[in-house]
């Protein structure tokens, strides 16, 4: 049953590399995850900065992205995205996230202490249906900047945040460096 599973979320991911839907950036991470025999990956982000309008906070459906950037971005860039904006518009650092499903319980577990011990800290097992392991990180930051096209924080307080989201995600993505070279050392091992 893993066998088939495994086969079948691979064949998937594959498409979706050769479609361009993947992160560029992570995809060495990925492609290590499912080259064990023990794992396959599900979904994931590499991690990102985006400035999004939303008619109610947490109302995904609804709302649109205005910039989206996977790297650090620049003062000019966020704010000619906000200036987008008609309703409540966002700055957002999302930090990286993998899912991972596992063969079994001890293989979730590995999963998981490997990556916390690489600075994932907020990496845990979400589902029991094939252990799924979200690996993910504490670093995140959330914050209003415009209402109905009005920017709502000064300029210096926005190239402070913008400041804090690129140092956050340089620090989140030297996580899953760290989590990538793990990895590689247990490749090394006969284990999995």
């Amino acid at each position: 049953m893993w066998s088939e599973f495994k086969k079948r979320k691979l064949e998937g991911y594959l498409k979706a590399k050769e479609r361009g839907e993947v992160d560029e950036d992570i995809i060495p991470l990925l492609d290590l995850i499912n080259s064990f025999d023990c794992f396959v990956t599900l979904s994931s982000c590499s991690g990102r900065i985006a400035v999004m309008d939303m008619p109610e906070f947490g109302d995904k459906v609804e709302s649109v992205f205005l910039g989206k950037w996977h790297s650090k971005v620049s003062f000019e860039e966020v704010l000619n995205a906000i200036k987008l904006g008609k309703r409540t518009t966002w700055l957002i650092m999302f930090p990286p996230i993998i899912h991972v499903a596992c063969r079994d319980l001890e293989d979730a577990e590995r999963l998981m202490i490997i990556a916390n011990n690489s600075g994932l800290r907020r990496s845990g097992l979400i589902s029991l249906k094939h252990y799924v392991v979200e690996v993910n990180t504490l670093e995140r930051l959330e914050a209003p900047v415009a209402v109905n096209g009005r920017l709502i924080v000064g300029m210096e307080g926005l190239k402070v945040m913008i400041e804090f989201a690129n140092k956050k995600l340089e620090r989140s993505k030297e996580k899953i460096k760290k989590f990538y070279d793990s990895l590689l050392m247990l490749r090394g091992s006969p284990k999995p």
